[in-house]
């Protein structure tokens, strides 16, 4: 540090009266630079600027013999004696006397004209300061410090010319010394404080710091400069870098503090830097009482009321009344501080001590005047008000005597309209503050956070008690508390109670979602504050979300017992119950409501303890014999208002009216009305007896009662509506219903009526009635953001999609306020009209905007993502639409983080959780990406836990990979959630079937089935499961069981699915079509009864397609019927081609019979639609089927297609591999089937790999390596115990091996398989039978063949009669 930057410190710490930081400074730089003039003045002259004038004598009187110091030494001397305890007038004389000769004889330096210059500056002789930098300046015309110090004495002056000036002193030292440390703060100063430019001033600071690291005011006022920008972050982060470089600095430490009060609510934070200031204030500035009074009068206004806090104030300012025992505005200071701790007998004696002291001080004044108000004496306040008013009417009347001249008007004259005009008045005043300064410690000082505050509690009285309805304007009083509350959230965002009465009014304006996000924040600030938690149990209320609104008061009682001394919290728990049902819970929470105090005596309660709690009315007062009492201005929240008062007992009413109770519910109905009598509210009485009658089923007396309440009552509205639903429900008249809100239009025409008409002709189904009114409604208030949304749906719900298009596109091109929602509505309905460019041109619009952090943007953003990716995914663009859905999960998550508070982010949680599941089902269905499904589904269930559908999917997953520990514990989990969940228990038996534990899963689908006979998908997997273990005989009991519950079993096609099923594995492929087609065309069974009838149609023998091993014995015992089974075969092929076209051509019309129409018909007449890969698979094997080269060349293209896509795709490796037999390449063939034997078997392709083992065991067998073909066959049975096939492959490997025991063996378990239905089977059975000499099972199966097929050849002659010849040999 060199001279130039001491120069710069000394003055910045005169400059802020921060007198022992100049003194330690001296002291410690003299140890560097001794003898240094300036360095050894200062350290004595601040020993006079502090309060010591005798130890600043002492170490004057050598110094003054310096030519240097001469002047100064003087100066500051004469300063020293004349404030002394006792004036030396001789001395002073004498020194004035040395002070004239000094100027008389030979010139002074400069530096001693700059020394005596900053010494008159910083002791306020400006005018001696400018005379004597004058000569300094003229003496020496290129003194910087001069020059500067010019500069600085311009800007201390009281003339706004002079002031506006002073900036060009410091830009002419600046052109010569661009690096002036006291030049560049005297720029950064005029640009702060005067220009107001504090992005120049940041600029300034930064490059102060890169020239001088080392000198510490730069990083101060850096410091102060963002907080002044409201860069919090930063603010933070320049207080931290300060403390490191200055570990005790003072600044710093009022910085954190400043920003745990103000941004973060931290009040133990706090409360722990203010604990430290009090620690260090007496090192570093023993006797400034000014700063410790600075310092708690801003930490004061910010404390929200939080005793730590103010007990660090307090021993701040009982240090600084110590050092200046004389000082009122330090004990008005503390008086003050008492007052917001309710110590009011404390207070008035501070303001009395004050009083002493300073009779005239305005503070002082205004305090006693409060002190007597809150006492209850209005008539001595008054008496002293109006003094106050003419001693300020030249300057103007302040906030705080407008306010309690509000006091005044509301408690003694009973003027509510008084009362809000002057609160109002007191609010635009301190709001003006706001405006015209900068964030500082003064700053928070003169808004005084808890002055407007209470302002705001005051106001808040005159509001509404209920959410305003729909199309219903908001309330003056609410408009007028939010524009002032929106601004101290801005300014103290820490404030928790602003940030909850903001919340409140925001309930009360029917801005739900960021009265939600208010209230979360103040939850995070404070999770003790328990009136928040009750707002945001009613906001979940409000939206009919009864289990979060349990959950919140819940949480809310877990931190702050003391919520159940609040009336609200039971009337909020007694309605809870009742809209679960529970209606003695409610009826508890009622009866202990009773037991609040003042609840057996509201009025007393109300007039004669704590008359401001009432909840008036807008704009009413109290009766008039409330004068006659004395009530009190402070309240409790624990006392029951007016309103509460009568709320708790209408609940009780209804909830013994809703419990049967008559004569308890008449009784205190009686009650209530003896006791309200005469008070406001007097109509929500009559609805209460309304609601009662109608319970006791006097409908006609509920009309009546309801008809009394006129058009000048508040709750008019409620009473028309009440009627109208009586006539509706009750009497079931639909015109009555009308005419109630017909009357309520013609007699109060708002927008609001004329909403609840147009709604009430949407519930009668008269969407044209209701479009004409709300266009009416529209057409006197084009304003309405609620009507324009009305419009449209209205329009959309005639199917007037033309219109409904039309009105949006006019309403957005007018810049409607709700141009956003209209804009997703009009995207919505194009997505409906599969008009897909138009919703994303209008989607991609709404999208672009400025980033923004309002929760209600980011969720009409993620509302728009969503649908964009619906309208991706329509269109099969899966890849953009999941790309859509990460970056709407993303927003979703911001909006989780900023509302992370107990449950008070459930919905947001679930919201999030939804749209991860849809991300996992489109990874897992359609881009084939099991791993990252994986990922969402359990992001989905971490995100909400109950979901069950995720959970479900993600068991299936695990499933379909074999992973059975995971969908093992996947599946226990769901069953906890959901004991009697039948997708956990079906997947359950699916995992036990997997394991080829057969019976345990057939026991688990008896189970299931036995408490649902017609569950069709339980009876389905049965089956399923019955094949696979070899017991299909066990199912027809449950097909009866099912036919016998129910008499309209036959016409499900559930049922004819199930039964399809069983006659298809049973080898009855007729009686399978029969069934499958009657449910072909059902939206959850048709996509599956068709695959299987396109599957029988293409195999109906179930022959192992492309195989040649058993090519030759089939087409030998085949011999004779060749032709007519080849013309069989291509009518199936045909038909299968045509089922697969009635899949693929979707949009047909249903008239249409498709089996009518040739394949070149649909093609040319039908829109090809995306096709699933599953439809593509079969249209491959209906092209193979008709073994033409052409035809299985295209289809095995259509499988490389598919291949290049999903590389180990099961389906059509088989497919190719049955393509190359046909073509008669094998070895091409076996290369497919072998990278599907290597791979491991899934659930979902069981019949895809039986398929590819078999046709591999078919070339493993013509080549003649049957240990490999016995080995796949073996697995096969092992997944499949009904696999017919596998055992009649045995069987014919057995009976090359010429082991015909054996071969019999695995054909007789073929045969019954097939339930004896295949005549090739029989044959070779009884033939293995013949030559294993087993000649009478022979001659049975013979026989057996015979019977159905009497015309099948060699049989006869080639084993029964061959058979019969064997027996009679001897």
């Amino acid at each position: 540090m060199n001279a130039d930057e001491d120069f710069a410190t000394i003055n910045y710490y005169c400059r802020r009266k921060l007198y022992h930081h100049v003194y330690d400074f001296c002291d410690q730089r003299l140890k560097r630079r001794v003898g240094d003039p300036m360095l050894m003045f200062w350290k004595a002259a601040t020993l006079t600027l502090e309060g010591h004038p005798g130890e600043a004598l002492r170490m004057l009187e050598p110094l003054q013999e310096r030519r240097d110091l001469t002047l100064s030494c003087i100066g500051a001397m004469i300063y020293a004696h004349q404030h002394c305890k006792h004036v030396d007038s001789e001395a002073v004389q004498e020194l004035e006397a040395k002070l004239s000769i000094a100027n008389e004889t030979t010139g002074p330096s400069a530096l001693a004209l700059v020394i005596a210059g900053m010494f008159y500056l910083y002791t306020g002789a400006i005018e001696e300061a400018r005379t004597t930098i004058r000569q300094a300046i003229e003496n020496s015309p290129d003194s910087p410090d001069a020059k500067a110090l010019m500069g600085w004495i311009d800007l201390a002056s009281a003339k706004e010319s002079v002031v506006a000036k002073a900036s060009t002193w410091f830009d002419r030292v600046l052109e010569r010394s661009p690096k002036d440390t006291e030049a560049t703060m005297g720029r950064l100063h005029f640009l702060r404080k005067q220009k107001r430019q504090l992005n120049a001033a940041l600029d300034i600071t930064s490059q102060m710091i890169v020239h001088h690291p080392s000198f510490t005011p730069a990083y101060i006022e850096r410091m102060y400069v963002l907080l002044e920008l409201a860069a919090w972050d930063q603010v933070l982060e320049a207080a931290n870098r300060l403390l490191g470089l200055v570990p005790e600095s003072i600044d710093a430490v009022i910085v954190l503090a400043m920003y745990q009060l103000a941004r973060d609510g931290g009040h133990k934070a706090a409360t722990a830097h203010l604990a430290t200031l009090s620690k260090t204030l007496p090192q570093l500035e023993p006797s400034n009482a000014r700063l410790g009074y600075s310092v708690a009068r801003a930490f004061i206004r910010l404390s929200n009321k939080d005793p730590g806090v103010l007990d660090a104030c307090a021993k701040m300012l009982e240090r600084a009344m110590a050092i200046d025992p004389v000082n009122s505005a330090l004990k008005a200071e503390m008086g003050y501080l008492h007052l917001l701790l309710d110590e009011q007998l404390r207070a008035k004696d501070y303001y009395q001590q004050a009083a002493s002291l300073d009779a005239h001080s305005v503070d002082t004044l205004q305090g006693l005047i409060r002190c007597q108000l809150y006492a209850g004496q209005f008539d001595a306040a008054e008496e002293q008000l109006d003094i106050f008013r003419e001693f300020q009417m030249a300057m103007g009347t302040s906030a705080e005597i407008r306010y309690l001249s509000s006091i005044i008007e509301w408690y003694k004259y009973s003027n509510a309209q008084k009362r809000i005009a002057l609160l109002t008045e007191a609010a635009e005043a301190q709001l003006s503050i706001m405006h015209s300064h900068n964030l500082s410690l003064d700053y928070f000082a003169q808004v005084n956070p808890e002055f407007v505050i209470e302002i705001v509690k005051d106001m808040v009285e005159h509001c509404p008690a209920d959410a305003k309805r729909e199309g219903e304007d908001v309330h003056e009083v609410v408009k007028v508390v939010l524009s002032i509350l929106d601004l101290i959230c801005k300014v103290v965002p820490g404030s928790t109670d602003a940030l909850y009465y903001c919340a409140r009014m925001r309930f009360l304006s029917g801005d739900k979602a960021v009265a939600q996000t208010l209230v979360t924040k103040c939850l995070k600030l404070d999770n003790t504050y328990a009136k928040a938690y009750l707002l945001m149990a009613q906001i979940h209320l409000s939206n009919e979300q009864q289990q979060q609104a349990t959950q919140i008061l819940e949480t809310g009682l877990s931190y702050n017992f003391q919520m159940r001394t609040i009336p609200l919290y039971f009337v909020l728990k007694a309605r809870i119950s009742k809209s679960q049902g529970q209606h003695q819970e409610a009826l508890e929470s009622l009866k202990a409501a009773m037991l609040l105090p003042g609840m057996k005596e509201p009025s007393k309660c109300m007039f004669g303890v704590d008359k401001s709690v009432l909840f008036y009315l807008p704009l009413t007062s109290p009766p008039a014999d409330a004068k006659k009492r004395v009530p009190k201005v402070k309240r409790l929240d624990t006392i029951p208002t007016l309103y509460e008062c009568m709320t708790i007992y209408l609940e009780l009413v209804d909830t013994h009216a809703k419990l049967k109770h008559i004569n308890e519910a008449a009784a205190l109905m009686k009650e209530a009305t003896a006791l309200f009598a005469g008070m406001p509210e007097q109509d929500r009485l009559i609805l209460a007896n309304a609601e009662f009658a109608v319970e006791r089923g006097d409908v006609d007396q509920a009309l009546n009662l309801l008809g009394t309440i006129g058009i000048d009552q508040p709750h008019y509205i409620d009473a028309k509506k009440r009627m109208a639903e009586i006539y509706l429900k009750h009497k079931n008249d639909k015109k009555a219903y009308a005419r109630c809100y017909s009357e309520l239009v013609e007699r109060n025409p708002t927008v609001e009526s004329c909403l609840l008409l147009g709604d009430a002709y949407m519930n009668l189904q008269e969407p044209d009635k209701a479009i004409a009114i709300y266009e009416s409604a529209m057409d006197s208030s084009p304003e309405s953001t609620v009507l324009g949304s009305k419009i449209g749906k209205a329009l959309i719900r005639t199917h007037n999609y033309s219109r409904a298009i039309t009105y949006y596109e006019s309403a957005l091109a007018s810049d409607s306020p709700i141009s956003s929602t209209l804009r997703y509505d009009l995207a919505e309905l194009y997505v409906k009209l599969q008009k897909y460019d138009d919703a994303d041109s209008l989607l991609a619009q709404a999208l672009d905007h400025p980033e923004s952090d309002d929760i209600s943007e980011l969720e009409m953003d993620i509302k728009c993502q969503k649908l964009l990716a619906r309208s991706y995914q329509a269109r099969n663009q899966n890849e953009k639409a999941v790309e859509t859905l990460l970056k709407s999960r993303e927003t979703q998550s911001h909006v989780v983080a900023k509302e992370s508070i107990t449950a008070g982010n459930r919905d947001q949680k679930i919201a999030l959780a939804d749209i991860n599941h849809t991300l996992a089902v489109i990874l897992a269905n359609d881009l084939r990406d099991p791993q990252r499904a994986i990922v969402h589904y359990s992001e989905a269930i971490e995100q909400n836990p109950g979901d069950l559908q995720s959970n479900l999917a993600l068991c299936e997953i695990y499933l379909e990979q074999n992973d059975f520990p995971s969908a093992q514990q996947q599946c226990a989990q769901l069953l906890r959630l959901d004991p009697e969940h039948e997708g956990a228990a079906m997947l359950m038996a699916d995992m036990m079937a997997l394991r080829n534990a057969y019976p345990e899963s057939v026991e688990l689908f008896r189970h299931l089935l036995r408490r649902n006979p017609i569950h069709y998908g339980a009876l389905a997997r049965l089956i399923e499961t019955l094949r696979r273990c070899g017991t299909l005989q066990d199912a027809p009991p449950f097909l009866d069981d099912a036919e016998k519950s129910s008499v309209k079993v036959h016409l499900h096609p559930g049922f004819h699915y199930c039964k399809g099923l069983y006659h298809r594995y049973t080898n009855s492929p007729n009686e399978a079509l029969k069934e499958f087609n009657f449910c072909r065309k059902d939206t959850e069974w048709g996509e599956r009864a068709l695959t299987h009838m396109i599957e029988i149609f293409l195999n109906p023998d179930n022959e192992t397609t492309g195989g040649d091993a058993m090519e030759s014995v089939a087409d030998d015992s085949a011999a004779g019927g060749g032709g007519k089974r080849a013309d069989s075969e291509q009518l199936a092929v045909m038909t299968a081609d045509k089922l697969i076209k009635v899949w693929t051509f979707n949009t047909l019309p249903l008239s249409k019979n498709v089996l009518d129409i040739d394949r070149a018909t649909l093609i040319q007449e039908l829109p090809q639609n995306p096709k699933s890969t599953a439809t593509r698979i079969l249209e491959c094997h209906a092209m193979m089927a008709t073994k033409q080269k052409p035809d299985i060349e295209r289809a095995i293209t259509i499988f490389m297609e598919i291949l290049n896509a999903e590389r180990d795709h099961v389906p059509s490796l088989l497919g190719m591999a049955i393509g190359h037999m046909l073509l008669k390449q094998p070895p091409r063939a076996r290369n497919h089937l072998k990278r599907i034997a290597k791979m491991e078997w899934r659930s979902a392709l069981a019949n895809e790999f039986e398929r590819s083992w078999i046709l591999l065991a078919d070339i493993y067998i013509q080549g003649g390596k049957f240990d490999l073909a016995t080995e796949l066959l073996r697995m096969c049975i092992s997944r499949n115990a009904s696999c017919a096939k596998a055992c009649e492959y045995l069987g014919f490997i057995m009976e090359k091996e010429a082991a015909f025991a054996d071969a019999a063996l695995h054909y007789e378990t073929a045969w019954r398989l097939d339930r004896e239905a295949n005549p090739a089977l029989g044959y070779k059975l009884a033939f293995n039978y013949l030559k294993a000499r087993n000649f009478v099972d022979a001659i049975d199966i013979a026989h057996k063949v015979l019977n159905a097929y009497p015309d099948y050849p060699k049989i006869r002659q080639e084993i029964l009669i061959k058979a019969r010849t064997s027996l009679r040999c001897p």
